[in-house]
């Protein structure tokens, strides 16, 4: 369990100047941003509610549901953030982590915060920012409360960063808090036991807030139960509405959240007399980022940030009952639960190819496939290549000769670089005309670059 204070919160500094695309900082106020790594994670409420005071007090301004959970939860503050918008509020979104720039975890009626309005937030609340010393994302919190007031949002909807008692979310005027999973990751910080995990994101819960939960097992709906009684809250558990689904949407996890998160948007606006929400009108254009993520047709190509073994073993098995088989492109960062990945791997994938984005935590490419090996994969089905952009030109290559598909996924991080890699320099763009034409990829970490145009292996 955390313990302020502890060494176990003290990450090694990253060093900024070394990170390449899309890593990298590209302007003035996400580089003095970036810079606030320094001070690691460091739960705990009191530096946040010490800046916040100073800005006036943002986080009151406008109420706010809270969106927690070990997976899920990106996915379901932006479908929820979209279906209010749709019935003509004005949303405040706030998510993490970002794939390729900074300023997408902040966004009303769904549009970025701009370069221009970063730099003038952190301009005018740099020096509070470093008397509080609050961390990074406690930092980018507060100034994602004060561009919502100023936006004039009428709703947020916030993604919980790390756990949820000790949040920074959770100083927000909460009118909702929804629950998506609970599983066993970041256990150095939340605990060794969903039931732990579970009570530490159930702190978001207090009295006359109600609690939203979606597809929990038995036990963790128990151990809500309890957290709502103690601090007199109401539970509910979200049904699956028979609504329409997003046409963008092929995963099936995916859909059926979906349907729950419509429960949830229709049971909101029942209570606060909010518009109620154009569903035929988002299902057409709804769509997630980076999470089974269509990003090529030639051959196929799927992107999914899935980073731990909740979440990638049930993509991993969606994924082989799809179609045919294929080749994974993987990566890990340190320290993630990988509890049954390498077996999914090894049944799901005619080749996995191991690779390390340029992140500083990433884990070694080498590690990924002895970690294979040492679970019944067969030498010639695993390989390592240096770099996610040499991986991406051998997956797509290996895909066509077999006739296959390709999936990228186990790292947030490797999606970001993949996209990248991909030509594609903003999120909401589609598909990748490089990977489809067969032209040569991005690759930051490769001096020998193809030429604009040239035929890739």
């Amino acid at each position: 369990m955390f313990r302020p204070g502890s060494s176990q919160n003290q990450l090694d500094p990253i060093d900024i100047a070394a990170l390449r695309p899309p890593f990298a900082p590209t302007d003035a106020a996400t580089t003095w941003l970036f810079r606030l790594h320094r001070l690691g994670i460091r739960p705990g409420l009191e530096s946040i509610a010490e800046l916040l005071e100073s800005m006036g007090r943002p986080q009151l301004a406008v109420p706010a549901i809270v969106v927690a959970g070990t997976n899920g939860k990106g996915s379901a503050a932006t479908a929820l953030a979209q279906l209010l918008q749709s019935g003509g509020l004005r949303v405040g979104l706030y998510t993490s982590p970002h794939l390729l720039r900074l300023h997408e975890r902040i966004r009303v009626d769904g549009n970025p915060i701009s370069e221009d309005e970063l730099f003038a937030l952190v301009s005018e609340f740099r020096g509070w920012i470093d008397h509080s010393r609050t961390t990074f994302f406690e930092s980018l919190t507060a100034l994602a409360f004060e561009h919502f007031r100023r936006s004039g949002c009428e709703v947020l909807v916030l993604e919980a960063g790390l756990g949820g008692r000790l949040d920074a979310t959770n100083v927000a005027r909460k009118v909702a808090v929804v629950l998506t999973s609970i599983g066993l990751d970041h256990q150095d910080l939340l605990g060794h036991s969903e039931d732990a995990i579970a009570r530490e994101k159930l702190g978001l819960v207090e009295a006359g807030v109600p609690l939203l939960t979606m597809s929990l097992s038995p036990s963790i709906l128990e151990v809500a139960a309890q957290r709502t009684a103690t601090v007199g809250s109401e539970l509910i558990e979200l049904e699956t509405s028979a609504v329409p689904t997003p046409r963008h949407s092929r995963s099936r996890r995916h859909r059926i959240a979906y349907r729950q998160i419509v429960t949830a948007a229709l049971e909101l606006c029942r209570r606060h007399d909010w518009p109620t929400p154009d569903l035929a009108a988002v299902a057409e254009v709804f769509r997630l980022r980076g999470r089974y993520d269509l990003r090529g047709t030639t051959p196929e190509l799927l992107l999914d940030s899935a980073h731990n073994a909740h979440a990638l073993v049930p993509l991993l098995e969606e994924w082989r009952e799809e179609g045919e088989a294929g080749v994974v492109l993987w990566s890990s960062t340190e320290g993630k639960e990988l509890s049954g990945v390498p077996e999914a791997l090894v049944r799901s994938a005619e080749e996995v190819i191991c690779v390390a984005p340029g992140w500083p935590r990433a884990r070694s490419a080498e590690s990924l496939r002895q970690l294979l090996l040492g679970h019944g994969a067969l030498p010639e089905r695993v390989r390592v290549e240096a770099s996610v952009g040499r991986g991406l030109e051998v997956a797509r290559s290996s895909a066509r000769s077999r006739k296959g598909r390709v999936l990228v996924t186990g790292s947030n991080f490797l999606v970001a670089e993949a996209l990248h890699c991909l030509g594609i320099d903003d999120v909401d763009e589609g598909l990748s005309p490089r990977w489809d034409a067969g032209l040569a990829l991005r690759d930051e970490a490769r001096e020998d670059l193809h030429p604009e145009g040239t035929e890739s292996s």
